[in-house]
């Protein structure tokens, strides 16, 4: 149930430095308004002027945008419209005697109006939001976490392999019936998007053709629907097929922030493929398109250092580790060995989840001579002790502090973990797997036992 563990971490996260291609100065607005009163514990001098509330969001790695400001008058009203370049969910932060006294998450889309009231010091507690697009957006919610529940008992084994697709179709189903109920909505294309994503290995031709429908309302796909589509398309029709799909949305990207998230899928993908000359080549380009942008530059100069050294098909570093056992361990000294090398943090929580899976790979492919190496950042012997207090200890265990950390984390280029590294038998990479990208391993092993079995 793999997917459905991936789907349960995607978030629909917003691009705070987009802008469209014709870049107007203003291009969407929401006009925000209500009351807040403060309770007469607190301040019996129903005076409730100077209340703020403000929504900011981080434009590059060193400025942020001001999108909305009001302050209250002296029965607390306040009014005023917040401008953005496009829908999506953005932090209001209350404030009165410049304490922070609740922060609130609303939808703001283009020509809403959003009614807020509520009364201090439980902000939070009492705030009441009205708006189109946000009663949608609970809507959406409500559903999910219900899917949510369902998704975690399909996880736990609670709900019969026969009923799966039952399910699955049936959930997919309640989440495009919100995207047709509320067309326009930015719920709504969560919604759809929710509902086509589930649907990956269930039901393909059901989540291609709902992708075409929403993509004739929205243009644009989020992060994590795009890339369930572009591993369909490389797996259905081949890298040329998943390239043709990323042309497609290249297309119809309307924002600057979707035609930089798709370059870097396109780059990724042809970095995965071992096409490391074109992804060098992409690469180029996408430096000097996107040179303004720093989150763009530091990613870039991140995937340069990765074409350079680790991509696909170049010898993996040398790295040697003590063990817990009390061995050493040098990966040169596995040579006519594949080997999985994995660098994480005990406690880090997608670990500990994808822990039985590792089991599972381990047990099935130790037969064509595979070696695990897990190599523990930022643990000591209690923590150690306390992580296999249940668990076994079947394969390589790098001990804790006795390896430089900060040279495993620069030789290896490492932003995020858990992070592993999938390695043949003449010590040559054949992929990086970054977080949930260890679904994908299957195909990666697949290589292992057929170069085995040569």
């Amino acid at each position: 149930m793999t997917k459905i563990k991936f789907l349960l971490l995607l978030s629909f996260l917003v691009v705070a430095f987009s802008c469209s291609r014709e870049e107007p100065e203003i291009r969407q607005s929401v006009h925000i308004k209500g009351q807040i009163t403060v309770d007469e514990e607190l301040d019996d001098s129903f005076d409730y002027s100077n209340i703020e509330l403000i929504s900011r969001v981080r434009s590059d790695s060193e400025r942020t945008d001001t999108l909305f400001y009001a302050q209250t008058d002296q029965q607390g009203f306040f009014s005023g419209d917040a401008y953005f370049e496009r829908a999506g969910q953005f932090p209001v932060i209350v404030s009165r005697n410049n304490n922070v006294m609740g922060i609130i998450t609303l939808v703001f889309a283009d020509g809403d109006t959003i009614q807020i009231n509520a009364k201090l010091p439980q902000f939070n507690e009492t705030a009441e939001v009205t708006s189109r697009e946000n009663d949608v957006f609970n809507t959406f919610e409500r559903v999910d976490r219900s899917f949510t529940r369902v998704a975690n008992f399909i996880n736990a084994g609670l709900i019969s392999a026969d009923s799966v697709g039952l399910e699955i179709d049936k959930w997919s189903d309640i989440y495009w019936e919100v995207f047709e109920e509320y067309p326009g909505t930015y719920a709504a294309k969560l919604s759809g998007e929710s509902s086509i994503s589930i649907l990956r290995e269930w039901n393909d031709s059901l989540m291609v053709a709902r992708t075409e429908l929403l993509l004739g309302q929205y243009n644009s796909l989020t992060s994590g629907t795009r890339e369930v589509l572009i591993d369909y398309y490389a797996e259905i029709e081949g890298l040329e097929g998943a390239l043709r799909f990323i042309n497609k949305l290249q297309d119809m990207a309307r924002y600057k922030s979707d035609e930089m998230e798709i370059e870097i899928n396109r780059i990724e993908l042809l970095f995965d493929s071992s096409r490391t000359e074109d992804a060098a080549i992409y690469l180029d380009t996408f430096k000097q398109k996107f040179s303004e942008n720093d989150l763009a530059m530091e990613w870039a100069e991140n995937k340069s250092y990765d074409l350079e050294f680790l991509a696909p098909g170049y010898p993996f570093p040398e790295l040697t580790f003590f063990l817990t056992d009390g061995d050493s361990l040098s990966t040169a000294d596995l040579d006519g060995q594949p080997f999985l090398i994995e660098i994480t943090r005990l406690d880090n929580a997608l670990y500990q989840q994808q822990f039985d899976r590792t089991i599972a790979i381990y047990q099935i492919y130790r037969n064509f001579g595979l070696e695990i190496i897990t190599v523990p950042l930022g643990a000591n012997r209690p923590i150690l002790d306390a992580f296999f207090s249940e668990r076994e200890k079947l394969w390589h265990i790098a001990e804790p502090g006795s390896f430089d950390a900060e040279h495993v984390i620069e030789i290896l280029n490492l932003n995020r973990v858990p992070t592993r590294f999938l390695v043949d038998a003449d010590g040559t990479i054949i992929r990086r797997y970054i977080g949930n990208e260890y679904d994908d391993i299957v195909r990666g092993l697949q290589q292992i036992s057929t170069l085995t079995n040569q």
